[in-house]
């Protein structure tokens, strides 16, 4: 059988990307902390990168002190450069002039310059670490407490061990005793085990080791029912039939409190309407989730947010600047310019000494490149949230969000001229500091939908609207999705039911019927 063979050419069209062009993407997305971190990498990994004198940060990068070129720096040089080297490629003859690495006029790396607003490179700034004790530990060490033998006590820590982190204890007692026999060779019988549950369920906080929300908050109330009998502070008369009727609610009615058919409350409790609303109001005051009461280190801290742009308003005036805190001042060390200098006046070249150059020069190409990112990322970043500024100046005058205009990616996109996708990577994640409050970046971009006389509006004006809405409705007769619809025509805004109950349901609200109250 003959095979077919011939030759032809081809041509296409492809996009290809170097390696700096991909690190130099990656570093446009990430937000001001990792920025700080990728600095901190680098200056370990490169010997020839260094801060500058005292390590001294910037509090502010100005739009005006950045370049405006958006081009990727030395995007036209020979990426072999700053390429790793096998040892082969290192004994080769490589011709270069040491004046372009030693050259005084190249100082300009150290790109950051001294101001008044530097504080002392002596000082210290260390973040405090906030030590919270969980209520694990803190429920075993009340456990110690309580007159318990030994035996009682190894069943009470199984017991605080199967708590969740809201407090709640979902594990059966059945279950419970199966493990204790078999995993730590512990024979208790249910009746032991619940013993030493009520107990634990007289800890604080009020309302642990329950088994549901409805056992939680029966809990609670009994709790102060109970520390109300024989105290010299005790409830009054009032607040005591008060929580007597919110514990009949929670044992006889509490599908139709959930679900707050206050209605049948009434009939079911026999009791006035004020009567449920006081029981009501009281049961909200509790802790649904006992075990995370502000000392629960399994909770997760709020992570700290450190903006990457300020926007202030100076008589009408906005005036944008880029958060530089953390963005050390580089430049490239003179120790190792120094060096590769004195490699260059050798009269000798010998093998050792030309590896020895090579490396050194390399490593000078990746600490300017690596500055030349730096300032290309905070020139970036500062052109598109510029262009953000501009098209949404009304906004950022008053910070109301009726005054926010739909906009696109593809909006800034064609502004700053460059791809959709570089505007995405660039500004997500991103927050700004405004005299208003800080808000993501993304916050400030949304669709479009044209309202009765044709104009476009912005969806996020949309829900702004349906929020004051819902705010200022009445809470005894809620707004169902169809009279917000209604209420929303009347302000000229045209949108279907279907798309209220969706611009409801991001807002964070409920239906009609669960925002009721009495």
């Amino acid at each position: 059988m003959a095979l077919n063979l011939k030759q032809t050419f081809q041509q296409k069209q492809l996009l290809k990307l170097s390696p700096r062009q991909v690190q130099l993407l990656k570093l446009m997305q990430v937000p001001t902390l990792d920025l700080e971190r990728r600095i901190k990498d680098e200056l370990q990994e490169n010997p020839a990168l260094e801060e500058g004198e005292g390590g001294i940060y910037a509090d502010e990068v100005p739009l005006s002190r950045l370049k405006e070129d958006t081009e990727e720096p030395h995007a036209n040089d020979d990426d072999s450069a700053s390429d790793a080297r096998t040892d082969e490629d290192a004994g080769k003859e490589q011709d270069f002039d040491i004046n372009d690495y030693i050259d005084p006029e190249r100082n300009d790396y150290a790109y950051k310059r001294k101001s008044d607003n530097y504080r002392s490179p002596d000082d210290e700034y260390r973040t405090p670490v906030r030590f919270r004790q969980g209520f694990r530990e803190q429920l075993n060490d009340e456990l110690g407490m309580l007159a318990l033998n030994e035996h009682q006590r190894r069943i009470g820590e199984v017991i605080i061990g199967n708590l969740d982190e809201d407090g709640y204890l979902k594990r059966s007692v059945p279950a419970m005793v199966n493990d204790m026999a078999f995993s730590l060779n512990i024979t208790a019988t249910e009746e032991e085990v619940e013993d030493v549950l009520r107990q634990i369920q007289s800890l604080d906080p009020a309302g642990i080791g329950a088994a549901d929300l409805r056992e939680c908050l029966l809990l609670q109330v009994r709790r102060k029912l109970n520390g109300a009998e024989g105290e010299e502070n005790s409830l009054t008369d009032e607040e005591i039939h008060v929580w007597k009727t919110a514990e009949r609610l929670l044992e006889k009615c509490f599908d139709e409190f959930v679900a707050r058919q206050y209605t049948r409350l009434i009939e079911k409790l026999k009791v006035s309407e004020q009567e449920v609303k006081q029981a009501v109001d009281a049961i909200r005051t509790l802790n649904p989730k006992p075990g995370q009461s502000g000392f629960d280190t399994t909770v997760q801290e709020v992570p700290t947010l450190i903006p990457d742009f300020y926007l202030t308003n100076d008589d009408g005036v906005l005036s944008l600047r880029l958060h530089g805190k953390n963005d050390p001042n580089l430049r490239v060390s003179p120790s190792y310019e120094t060096m590769l200098q004195d490699y260059g006046s050798q009269s000798e070249k010998k093998r050792q000494t030309q590896e020895a150059a090579l490396f050194v020069k390399q490593k000078i190409d990746s600490a300017r490149w690596f500055m030349d990112m730096i300032k290309q990322r905070q020139s970036t970043m500062l052109r598109m949230m510029q262009a953000v500024v501009d098209f949404q100046h009304d906004f950022f005058l008053e910070g109301d969000m009726r005054h926010l205009r739909p906009m696109r990616l593809k909006d800034i996109a064609e502004k700053v001229g460059v791809d959709v996708s570089t505007v995405s990577r660039v500004l997500n994640n991103k927050y700004i500091q405004t005299h208003f409050g800080t808000f993501p970046v993304k916050k400030f971009f949304s669709q479009s939908l044209e309202n009765e006389e044709g104009e476009e509006i912005s969806t996020a004006q949309i829900k702004a609207v349906l929020s004051e809405l819902i705010e200022n409705e009445d809470k005894t007769n809620p707004l169902s999705d169809e009279t917000l619809m209604d209420a929303l025509k009347e302000k000229g805004f045209s949108v279907a039911r279907r798309t209220v109950a969706k611009y409801r349901e991001n807002l964070g609200y409920a239906v009609a019927r669960l925002r009721k109250r009495i």
